[in-house]
Parts: C-alpha cells; sequence; structure tokens
C-alpha cells in the first residue's frame, strides 16, 4: 500500500517531503502563535477587569466569547475546507483572527472585547482544524504520531511562553498593545500558508449544508452560553437559552442523520467503537482540565500576591512539561496501541487533581503548587498526541477532513464545558462583582470545589480510554 492509498489525497505535494514538511511548519506555526492568548489572557485578566470593570464572571468570557465561536464555526469549517481546498480556508482564517485582536486591542468596552474575542474564534478554529487535517492527510498513516506530536507540542511550548509573554508585556506596555502583538505573532503562519502548494478540494462540487450551519452555530452558541450563565442574575433567560440551544443541536442532528451531504458526518460515531470512545475521552478531558490555567493564574495573583510576571512564570510549569514530554508521547503512539497510553495519561491527570484539592491554600508555598501542575503536563502530553491519533487512524482517508473536524468540535466542546462550569462555581460561591481582597478565601472555595468535581470526570474518561479497545491491524 502506497503512501497516497494510506493518507489520503494529496496536500501540498503530498509525495515530496519538502511540501510535506511545509505543510508541518505552517501547522507548527499555527499552534505556536495561535495559541499565546489562550494562556496569556489569563494573566492580564486582572488588568483588563481594573480599567473595563469586568466581574468574576465577566473574567470567564474572557475566554468564553472567543471559545464558543470556535465551536460554533467548527463543523461548517471543516466541511467547507474539503469543498473550497484547506488552504484557501487556512489563510482565511489567519486574516479573520489578525482583525480580531486588533478589534480587542482598540475595545473601549467589555461588550466590543468580547465581540472582538467572538470575532478572533472564528478565525482560530478555522485555521487550527484545516492545518490539522493537511498533515493528516500529508503524511502516511505510520508516522502521523510523530507529526502530531510535534504539531500539539508547539501548542505546549506557545501555553509555556504565553503566560511570561503576556506578563512581561503587560507590565512594560498595558494590556491593549499585548492584543496587537499576538495579531502580529499570525504574520508568519500567513506567510507560509501562502507558500503552501495550492491542493485540489477532497470534495470538489459537492455542496455545504446550509441549513444545517445556522442549526449547528446557533444551537451551540445558546446551549454554552445559557449552561455558563445558569447561575447569573439573569436565570430565566439562560434557562430559555440552553433549552433553545439544545433542540436546535438535536434538529442538527436529525438533519445530518438524514443528509447525503451532512455538515458532521455522525456515522463515524457509530461506525467505529474506537473513534467514538477516543472523542468520548478526548471531551471529558478537556473538561477537567481546561480551567487549570484560569484558575491558577489568579490564584498566584490573588492569593499569592504574585505580579504578573511572576504568575507567568509560574504557570509555566504545566504546559513546559506538556511540550517536553508531547513530541515522545507521539512516536510512542506510532509503536503501540495509541488508546492505552493516553489511559495512562488520564490516569495522572487525576492524581494531579486530588493533589489541587488538597494543596491550595494561602499558608502553601509555591513550590508546592507546581507539583500538581507538573503532573497534569505530564499527563495531558501522555494523553493528547495518542489520543489525536487513535481517533485519526480509525477513519478512512477520504474522512480525514471530518475526523480533524471532530477533534477540534470535541476540544472545544469540552473546554467550554469547563469554562462553563467554572463561571457557574464562581457565581454561586464567589458573588457578583469584581474579585476584590474579602472574596480571597471565596475564591479558593471555589477553586477547591472546581478540582474536585473535575477528578471524578478524569474516572470517566479513564473508563472511556480503555473501552474502546485495541487498534485493527493494517
Amino acid at each position: 500500500m502506497s503512501d497516497r492509498d494510506i493518507a489520503g489525497p494529496p496536500v501540498a505535494g503530498n509525495g515530496a517531503l519538502a511540501g510535506r514538511r511545509l505543510v508541518l511548519l505552517m501547522a507548527v506555526s499555527a499552534n505556536l502563535f495561535g495559541n499565546l492568548n489562550f494562556s496569556g489572557v489569563n494573566v492580564v485578566a486582572p488588568a483588563i477587569e481594573a480599567e473595563l470593570g469586568l466581574s468574576a464572571t465577566g473574567i470567564v468570557w474572557l475566554t468564553l466569547s472567543c471559545m464558543l465561536l470556535m465551536a460554533a464555526v467548527s463543523a461548517p469549517v471543516a466541511r467547507l475546507a474539503d469543498i473550497l481546498g484547506r488552504r484557501r480556508l487556512t489563510i482565511l482564517g489567519v486574516w479573520v483572527a489578525i482583525v480580531g485582536f486588533l478589534g480587542g486591542a482598540l475595545a473601549p468596552d467589555p461588550w466590543t472585547l468580547f465581540a472582538s474575542r467572538a470575532l478572533t474564534g472564528v478565525g482560530l478554529s478555522t485555521f487550527f482544524t484545516t492545518s490539522m487535517t493537511m498533515i493528516a492527510a500529508s503524511y502516511p498513516k505510520e508516522e502521523r504520531g510523530r507529526v502530531f506530536g510535534l504539531a500539539i507540542g508547539a501548542v505546549y511550548v506557545s501555553l509555556s511562553v504565553g503566560p511570561v509573554i503576556a506578563g512581561a508585556f503587560s507590565q512594560a506596555f498595558g494590556w491593549r498593545p499585548l492584543f496587537g502583538f499576538w495579531a502580529l505573532m499570525l504574520v508568519p503562519t500567513l506567510a507560509l500558508a501562502y507558500m503552501v502548494e495550492k491542493e485540489p478540494p477532497v470534495a470538489k462540487g459537492e455542496s455545504l449544508d446550509w441549513k444545517g450551519v445556522p442549526l449547528w452555530a446557533f444551537g451551540v452558541t445558546l446551549f454554552f452560553a445559557g449552561l455558563a450563565s445558569l447561575t447569573t442574575q439573569r436565570t430565566a433567560l439562560a434557562v430559555a437559552a440552553l433549552v433553545a440551544g439544545a433542540l436546535l443541536i438535536a434538529a442538527f442532528v436529525w438533519r445530518g442523520s438524514r443528509s447525503e451531504s451532512p455538515l458532521l458526518d455522525l456515522s463515524l460515531f457509530t461506525e467505529s467503537r474506537r473513534f467514538s470512545l477516543s472523542s468520548l475521552a478526548a471531551y471529558v478531558s478537556y473538561v477537567s482540565s481546561f480551567s487549570i490555567a484560569l484558575l491558577m493564574s489568579l490564584y498566584f495573583q490573588y492569593s499569592k500576591g504574585l505580579s504578573p510576571f511572576y504568575a507567568g512564570l509560574a504557570l509555566v510549569v504545566q504546559p513546559l512539561v506538556q511540550a517536553a514530554l508531547t513530541p515522545l508521547a507521539g512516536r510512542l503512539s506510532d509503536r503501540h496501541d495509541p488508546g492505552l497510553i493516553a489511559s495512562l495519561g488520564l490516569s495522572v491527570i487525576l492524581c494531579g487533581m486530588l493533589f489541587f484539592v488538597f494543596s491550595l491554600g494561602g499558608s502553601t508555598p509555591v513550590w508546592v503548587d507546581l507539583i500538581p501542575m507538573s503532573l497534569c503536563g505530564a499527563g495531558f502530553a501522555l494523553f493528547s498526541a495518542p489520543n489525536s491519533n487513535a481517533i485519526m487512524s480509525a477513519v478512512p482517508p477520504p474522512r480525514l477532513g471530518q475526523a480533524s473536524g471532530v477533534i477540534t468540535i470535541t476540544r472545544l466542546s469540552g473546554q467550554l464545558s469547563s469554562m462553563a462550569l467554572t463561571s457557574m462555581v464562581f457565581a454561586l460561591v464567589i458573588g457578583p462583582g469584581e474579585i476584590t481582597p474579602d472574596k480571597y478565601p471565596s475564591f479558593i472555595k471555589a477553586a477547591r470545589i472546581l478540582f474536585l468535581a473535575f477528578s471524578p470526570l478524569c474516572v470517566l474518561a479513564i473508563f472511556a480510554s480503555l473501552a474502546r479497545g485495541r487498534p485493527k491491524a493494517s
């Protein structure tokens, strides 16, 4: 069997080593520079709170507004990229993200900032989804674990340096120029995308399910926005949004099951147990781990009194461990069952979560707090690349684009659920308004409740990961 038979349609000169490496370099650049803001925005959240008057839940919406739109466009983008071309959608996505960052730098009020973050999310979701599909299609199956390890490792390098850069930049220039810096950092990815060879669309001539687009986009947005707002003062409106979102998602599933050209191929879940359980494990793992960066950033600044720069240095530990171990985990998943490696990673994350529950407190030395962060970093490194490898290896070559879209969707849905749960607990335990010194004990209580809630979710993810079974021999 040839590389082309294994990997699917050629992308960027699939038969040429230089073309493959250019696609990989573009994907690494996208993950490296596109993820700087996710860890960085947590560090500058107190400064934004002070200038724009954000509440505790408003801080959560700095990330939530971006990720809501990432999830809303993830399914349409995955399908549209197959129809119009992945390179074209990648370039468009980078431009949209740049405009979103610049809008955030100029935002005069919280609502304009949230809207800019939403636009940024549209762009980021687009090129994150397409770039991962392109490297999956460019490399043969037996090499995907290695290249996924490199691409995902770039995410963790970005998350490592993101807090330090944001802390130092904001202390020197303020938080607004930081958004402009994030826009500038996407220029290398844009240049590489233009250099990639144009590829024929794998679904050229097929149509996009335009009726399914609003069902998905509005369904996801309303559902998670409602979930995040359940415990606020607008409870009735939140419940209405939650119910409306659930109904629209149900309508999307019903339509997709009857469409000849669905926006999201739901048969992927029913045809492969390995695919469906790997996706479930990914979703639950992100629910239980995504809020760690936000919680620990606020913890270091509010409870430990660290400056944004030193808080950023402390936050480096987890993603630095992830960056160091992820390429190794990716290579291991090419040689051994990726499901078992991913399950081991989830078990390590669980240990980190339980450590957080008992270690957080005003009298705990900072170095002690770095231990569970290191455990979570090591666990997620062992989980991410092997689990992505398991998902992409469970589908035939023509459906790689849909599988990549599912990876993005499950990740974003898990992250949104994590932030929504964080928002709910903040509202219930801390209450309305800013997090002032008198509310610091309440913040510690809220953080412990969240880590305690995340722990059984890790157990569920472990069971899902183990239950998927061994991969079929190729």
